[in-house]
């Protein structure tokens, strides 16, 4: 649709440059326009508002519709409305479900994946409204000279527009400053809105123009906004761009041409500061500005676990059609055997399916293909319809938590933690490399000047808070020292630095002021910058120097230096260059270079971890000055797309022949805790690659401080810069570890081994960005590395670009298969690609800005959240979608096999066990408390998991949603459907015999035990238990009845399942199945997890038990077991667990269990391992948690206060735990910060804190022993009852007519007397008696039913074929569409149509003895259907003397009575179709007592044939009681259950005594 809409409607993009021209005939023709018009003119060029709503209101419902099936599980369910729609109103095929209850559930969940959408977009839409309503001025119409303020809203300005602009307000549009209130018309501007850097930054007017607007008046507003609209002023400027850092135009005024570029441009959202007004003309508006057109979204991620969803669903459709192809292949083979005519009798086998010897099954396609697709339609939900709704669901919340989490919020920045694609949330727990920069992500990013080198002398001292100028104070002296004072002045003139009005300087980057703050520290004090005009103090001298700076080649990541070209006070020119070691180098003056001693210093510096630039300059003489600038300035006014190349190539011309100065030492202090953090993920067995611009030196010292290399590791350093010697080294590296792997002895020939078996356990690269930038231009030598790399337990990347960053990354995960889980983190614009490269990229909001963040997935302020982020936050998560995906798979497999299995008696003819409705509700149904667990669930706490990081393996090796685990779920998913159909199906006598035998009764009592099944296998899977874990359970429960009981009286819904849930709820024997099928599921499941556990433990069974263990003689047992576990299951490279420190802690500590302090009930982020006061402020000031654990004294604990702004008064709690006494800070009343998320002082924020009440207990041996021998005894107790209760009740059959082996085969006690009654098509009936000797005492009522064998009323097109509007009386016409095979009898319409209507059993039985026992044939029919659901049409019974109808009675004369007629009892009992193929049905009741020995005789009319479908009929008698019918098996099954549970609880019990 991206794609249809992209072509159908293009964005057009304006590459053409733009002129604009601003003065009295502009404001003449504006005024007249408007007086004429009421209207401004219209422009050219965009409005100035902007919309980042995807959507508008009137294209939201057919774009997001039509989008959300770019889903593959929605397309697969669109084909499965279309095809049901087809085959509902047609004869090509027949659809076994109704179209309308597919539509409805696929509209839900298309419903509910817009409403996330149009939540999304609905905020949007609201900062969009906002920004477009702020107010702004603009300079309007002249009136005799004199400017006028017009105050409109931003989306009014127009490209032209004079825009007026005070201190403090953003500009609307992107403008060109014309002059301000300050000297020169410069002005202060902050861009934290654009690039997220929160330093002024200074913009310079045109000299001229800002003279001429200003009118020698400085700061006279009143006079400059005159002088603005009475000044013709033209600007020709480049057309639209995405760059943000780049602009060139010329200003045309009084026929001058001034060059202008980013130094007078002012972003639309950047804030003017310091500055009282300025004026400026719209250059480029709304979506032409360069922040809208930076604003587009970052590509779309999808994450690994959608990715396998995807392969799963592929995967599950194709078993699909496998099994809809078993079962088309049954339903032919069944046909075939069936549905053939007899040709002794002449009658077809299956006779009341084909009524003429038509086929029954003639539909427009061929059998075959009609009744694939019925299979495909019945079978749809094989494939979860509400897959992707949940999986959006639980990640919308687990987003939410990490938004939330008040241990990864900074209240020293007041930035809390940000989640910007909640669809990667679980991919944060399967991470395999992380890709790191340094600068501001492992560093502070706050730069201090340390230490310089001037020739061959170092200064300053690493102990020193700052720069430590006294020796070099002492050897400049008075200006004596040329060397000193020409290193000094470079650095205090070479800059871009601008001062506030408070003096503080404002820097474009934290080295730049650093170096300035440096040289001031010494006396060389740069104090102000107006225009090109710099001052700088001197300690000997008493007025300030002036130091004109001609021209600036600015710092981009490619030139790596910045230089100026500067008019000195005694008249010379210079040349003043900073940069990076290596680009000056090549540009240095050879001759005047000590290269080797420079080299010396940069290489002891970077070995303490600085930041180390060169610092040079060179006179300019005249003549090549003169012949220079021309050029700059030809470069800076040029108009076009390459100034920018233009300037570049005039910066090279004279950076040259540089006399180096000296060498700069910056210090960026690393983060908190980075050092433990990267070791923790170290033991995770994630690998980190550092990537950095800084020299080999300094990564390499860096990487020691904080442990990402680490004392006795091998490293390897490739440093190599031509092609030849790179390849011999990587060739050498790759062979050697070939040979270490292989177990190969090293051949005598080759040269020096770098590595061997010791090393291959702990090895780190090292690598240059020139080697790399060789290697990665050739595919063999990126393999080599790769190779190499993947060997290491480290990689850094040293003076590697922005490109090269994400290079690695893509090398990383296209190189390696199966493709392992990247991430990507860092703070700065040159991070961005590298970001948006890897799986998830993570942005640090940090003293670059927020441009990695702003771009990022995910967004933290300090290194050290990225261990919670990943550890707690991304492994739980991993593991609740896992368990979301296989349990609704799980689910859904059940559910369709269940329907395969009823096929097996159902001629293979497709009927589904479950009503329409009732099928498609069933993912509704089940989806609220697996969204529960894939929110809230924790297999173990998150201080555990910081104990043992290893375990975060379960995510980065997939061992929760890998093919094993798929395949245990459908194995169970196999078991526990056999177990929901046979246990109702084995007990269907005694169900039929209380009325709940008939399709719908009987598929709705499967249903419900289905439905429980599945929901326990939800409380087995669910470890944590809270309050909304237990609700939204009884809220399934309770949905799930209240629909039932909707359901069943909605009776224009459903006509055929009016009641059918008030006569199911109202038997006993459905709550004893309803108990009997979920607890024997349970049994297997227990069983099996105790062998599992018992025999065969992972890795997460002992960290789920030590998490909750409370016996400390059993614990380091536990402790030691997990050790050797987890070195099991993490290999010979993985980094064992120090037992030492699994052994040295204290129980109390670990487990948390004698805590008693009640407020610490959270499950999410409490740490039973410090005191409450510790566990308190971690929460809310996470950086003291690390501080506490090292700095602690005995029997003390450090105080975080926080004053109260009310009261400043501090209050102190004492918290009792482990019987020691603690004070913690109250925190009443305190003033939250704005980004602050909600502690747990309120319900909601007990709730985004996962601090909820909870219940948490392993599923341990105990545990299982318990449960299971509860289970067992409710089976006995219930077991015994339901026997007691069968022998109570009491029945008797006399099978009359087929086979002998109809009914003995399927277990039924029956007594057989042939009444020899031979069907045939000229005889009407025969009569036989059949005399019942009783062998039991029957009270009344006795029920008398007949029984049928082999007769599938449950045949799918028998039992749909018929017009429920001609039984309730609502019509008299029949319908083709409605009964499909028997709707007419030689031109007769029938009344009622349909195959079961006209196949009705019509044997009659008259109690002929003992005389005086009466059988009454009414009250047997369900009292629904008697007073509502039948009725006969209007005018019957004289419309059946019509020749055109013909009516119940006609068709069955002698059994239905013309005055009954649809309301004859013995039709509505027919019309209720039996679930089973052998089935009885009420055909009278007595109503009085007969005791044993009685004899009775049945007088049988026979009219139904029965021999021709080798089945059986049968006379039963029954009376009931309290728990229904006869139900031994169920009772013996039951019994049998209980003995069999508690003998497997005996020998769990004595494995356990034995161990």
């Amino acid at each position: 649709m991206g794609l249809l809409y992209s072509c159908l409607c293009p964005k057009k993009k304006d590459t053409k440059p733009r002129t604009v021209t601003s003065g009295p005939k502009n404001y003449s023709y504006e005024c007249k326009y408007r007086e004429e018009h009421g209207r401004l003119p219209a422009s050219s060029y965009p409005d100035n508002s902007v919309r980042t709503a995807k959507y508008t209101w009137y294209d939201f419902l057919p774009r997001s519709f039509v989008g959300q099936f770019n889903r593959l599980g929605n397309q697969y369910f669109l084909l499965q409305t279309i095809i049901m729609v087809i085959g509902e109103y047609s004869t090509l095929y027949p659809s076994p479900l109704e179209s309308w209850s597919m539509i409805l559930v696929l509209l839900f969940v298309v419903g509910l994946s817009m409403i996330f959408e149009a939540r999304d977009d609905y905020y949007r839409w609201k900062k969009d409204r906002a920004t477009n309503q702020t107010l702004g001025v603009k300079i309007g119409c002249a009136a005799a000279g004199r400017a006028i303020q017009h105050q409109q809203t931003w989306a009014e300005f127009q490209v032209g527009d004079l825009v007026f602009v005070r201190n403090g307000e953003a500009f609307p549009a992107d403008l060109v400053l014309l002059t301000s209130s300050e000297l020169d018309g410069n002005a202060y501007v902050e861009t934290a809105n654009i690039d997220g850097e929160t330093n002024l930054k200074l913009r310079l007017a045109a000299k001229s123009l800002s003279d001429r607007l200003q009118g020698g008046s400085l700061g006279d507003e009143a006079m400059a906004l005159d002088n603005a609209v009475n000044t013709d002023i033209q600007i020709m400027a480049d057309p639209p761009s995405e760059s943000i850092d780049a602009f060139t135009g010329t200003i045309t005024c009084k026929d001058e041409e001034i060059p202008v570029s980013l130094s007078q441009f002012m972003h639309r959202g950047s804030v003017l500061r310091n500055t009282t007004w300025v004026i400026g003309m719209a250059i480029y508006t709304g979506p032409q500005t360069k922040i809208i057109l930076n604003s587009s979204d970052p590509p779309l991620k999808r994450s690994t676990i959608d990715r396998i969803v995807d392969k799963i669903l592929i995967i599950v459709i194709f078993a699909q059609c496998c099994l809809v192809t078993v079962a088309d292949i049954g339903f032919l083979i069944w046909s075939n055997a069936n549905i053939n005519e007899n040709s002794d009798l002449g009658y077809y086998s299956t006779w009341y399916l084909v009524p003429r010897g038509e086929n029954a099954n003639s539909f427009t396609f061929p059998n075959g293909v009609a009744y694939w697709l019925s299979y495909f339609i019945l079978f749809n939900n094989f494939v979860p319809i509400n897959m992707y709704v949940t999986m959006d669901l639980c990640n919308l919340l687990q987003g939410i938590f990490i938004n939330n989490d008040l241990t990864i919020y900074c209240e020293e920045t007041d930035t809390a933690a940000s989640c910007r694609a909640s669809n990667l949330c679980q991919e944060l727990g399967m991470i395999e490399y992380i890709f790191s920069d340094k600068t501001g992500t492992l560093t502070q990013n706050v730069m201090k000047l340390k230490k310089i080198a001037i020739a061959n002398k170092r200064y300053g001292d690493s102990k020193h808070p700052g720069f430590d100028s006294n020796a070099l104070a002492t050897d400049l002296g008075q200006g004596r020292n040329k060397e000193i004072e020409d290193f000094l002045i470079v650095l205090a003139v070479a800059h871009t630095v601008v001062t506030d009005k408070d003096g503080v300087y404002q820097a474009e980057s934290p080295d730049e002021a650093a170096l300035v703050d440096g040289a001031a520290q010494v006396g060389y004090k740069f104090t102000t910058r107006r225009g090109d005009l710099l001052q700088v103090n001197i300690p000997w001298e008493s007025d300030p120097r002036q130091y004109v700076v001609e021209a600036i080649n600015s710092f981009s990541s490619k030139r790596k230096r910045m230089s100026c070209v500067v008019k000195c006070p005694n008249g010379k020119h210079y040349l003043m260059v900073k940069g990076a070691d290596n680009v000056i180098f090549d540009r240095c003056d050879e001759k005047s270079t000590d290269r080797k001693g420079y080299n010396d210093h940069l290489e002891i510096f970077a070995k303490e971890g600085l930041r180390t630039l060169l610092v040079g300059h060179r006179e300019i003489k005249p003549d090549e000055y003169k012949e220079w600038k021309a050029k700059y300035d030809k470069a800076s006014t040029s108009v076009g797309g390459n100034r920018k190349e233009l300037l570049e190539d005039a910066a090279e011309e004279i950076e040259r022949d540089i006399e180096i100065l000296g060498v700069t030492a910056i210090e960026d202090k690393l983060q908190e805790n980075v050092a433990d953090t990267i070791s923790n993920l170290a033991d995770a067995g994630i690998k980190l690659w550092v990537l950095t611009g800084d020299k080999v030196e300094t990564a390499v010292n860096i990487g020691y401080s904080c442990k990402v290399l680490v004392p006795g590791m091998k490293v390897i350093k490739m440093t190599e810069t031509k092609p030849e010697q790179i390849n011999l080294r990587l060739e050498n590296l790759v062979r050697q570890l070939r040979g270490i792997q292989s177990g190969s002895r090293p051949d005598s020939k080759e040269s020096k081994r770098e590595i061997s078996i010791v090393h291959l356990k702990s090895m780190g690269l090292v690598i240059h960005g020139k080697t790399l930038e060789h290697i990665m231009s050739h595919d063999i030598r990126r393999a080599m590395l790769l190779e190499f790399g993947m060997s290491c337990k480290v990689v850094i990347a040293c003076r590697v670009s922005p490109l090269q960053k994400s290079q690695m990354v893509e090398m990383v995960r296209k190189g390696i298969k199966p493709e392992p889980i990247t991430l990507a983190i860092g703070d700065g614009a040159n991070d961005v690609t590298m970001i948006q490269k890897a799986h998830v990229g993570v942005g640090i909001s940090g003293k670059e800005g927020q441009q990695a963040a702003n771009v990022s997935d995910f967004s933290i302020s300090r290194f050290k959240y990225l261990q919670r982020l990943l550890l707690v936050h991304g492994r739980w998560n991993y593991r609740r979608i896992c368990k979301v995906i296989t349990y609704v798979f799980y689910k859904n497999f059940c559910l369709t096999l269940t329907l395969l299995y009823f096929s097996f008696t159902t001629g293979y003819s497709g009927t589904s066990l479950y009503d329409s409705w009732v099928y498609t509700s069933f993912n509704i149904h089940t989806m609220l408390p697996i969204c529960a667990i894939g929110c809230l669930d924790q297999d173990v706490r998150s201080e555990t998991v910081e104990l043992f990081p290893s375990l975060y393996m379960t995510g980065r090796l997939n061992l929760d949603l890998n093919p094993r685990v798929i395949l245990q779920y459908i194995l169970l998913a196999i078991v526990h459907s056999l177990i929901v159909v046979f246990w109702p199906y084995f007990s269907y006598f005694g169900l039929d015999q209380v009325d709940l035998g008939g399709l719908y009764v009987f598929g709705t009592l499967v249903f419900s035990c289905l439905v429980f099944t599945v929901q326990y296998r939800v409380m087995l899977i669910t470890i944590t238990w809270t309050s909304i874990t237990a609700i939204v359970l009884a809220i399934s429960f309770l949905m799930y009845f209240l629909f039932l009981l909707v359901y069943g009286v909605w009776y224009d819904l459903q006509w055929d399942f009016y009641w059918v849930p008030y006569q199911m709820l109202g038997s006993a024997i459905f709550w004893v199945v309803l108990f009997g099928v979920p607890a024997t599921a349970l049994y297997f499941d227990f069983v099996l997890h105790w062998v599992s556990r018992e025999f065969f433990p992972t890795i997460m069974d002992f960290a789920v038990e030590a998490d909750y263990l409370m016996n400390k003689a059993k614990k380091g047992q536990l402790m030691k077991q997990l050790a050797k576990e987890v070195k099991a299951m993490t290999g010979p490279q993985e980094k064992e667990v120090d037992t030492a420190r699994i052994k040295d802690v204290q129980l109390s500590q670990y487990l948390g269990v004698e805590n008693k302090n009640k407020g610490d009930l959270g499950f999410a982020f409490s740490h039973p391992g410090e005191t409450p006061a510790q566990m308190h402020r971690s929460m809310t000031t996470p950086q003291l948690l690390d501080e506490e654990k090292t700095k602690k004294k005995p029997g003390k604990s450090s105080q975080h206060q926080l004053g109260d702004p009310k009261s400043n008064q501090q209050k102190d709690v004492k918290i009792s735990m482990s019987h020691q006494t603690f004070k913690m800070q109250a925190w009443q009343d305190a003033k939250l910060s704005a980004n602050r998320p909600l502690d747990e002082t309120t319900c909601c924020g007990r709730f985004l804190q996962q601090k909820l009440a909870r219940l948490q207990k392993p599923l341990t041996p105990r545990v299982t022993m318990i449960v299971l021998a509860v289970v067992g005894c409710f089976f006995l107790l219930i077991g015994g009852l339901v026997i007691m209760g069968s022998h109570a009740a009491a029945y008797q059959m006399v099978q009359y007519d087929g086979s002998t082996s109809n009914y003995k085969s399927l277990g039924y006690n029956v007594e057989f007397q042939d009444c020899e009654l031979k069907a045939a098509r000229n005889q009407s009936y025969r009569r036989c008696n059949i005399t019942f000797k009783l062998n039991q005492d029957m009270s009344s009522p006795i029920f008398v039913h007949y029984g049928l064998s082999e007769f599938y009323q449950n045949y799918q097109s028998y039992q749909k074929d018929h017009y429920y509007k001609q039984l309730d009386g609502s019509t008299t016409g029949s319908d083709s569409n409605y009964c499909l095979y028997y709707t007419k009898d030689e031109n007769t319409e029938i009344i009622p149509c349909g195959l079961q209507a006209n196949s009705m059993f019509n044997d009659t039985f008259n109690l002929i003895s003992p005389s005086g026992l009466e059988m009454k044939e009414d009250g047997i029919a369900w009292k629904v259907d008697r007073d509502l659901r039948f009725n006969n049409p209007s005018g019957y019974p004289e419309i059946c003397d019509d020749d055109k109808y013909q009516c119940l009675f006609e068709k069955y004369p002698g059994v239905i009575s013309r005055e009954n007629g649809h309301k004859d009892e013995h039709f509505m009992v027919w019309m209720r179709t039996a679930a089973r193929n052998t089935f009885m049905k009420k055909y009278g009741r007595i109503e009085t007592d007969l005791k044993k020995g009685d004899e009775i005789v049945f007088q049988i009319t026979a009219r139904f044939i029965v021999e021709t479908f080798s089945g059986g009929k049968a006379i039963i008698l029954t009376n009931d009681s309290w728990i229904g019918g006869r139900n031994e098996f169920m009772g013996i099954a039951m019994v049998t259950m209980g003995c069999v549970v508690l003998a497997t609880v005996a020998m769990m019990l004595l494995k356990e005594c034995i161990s």
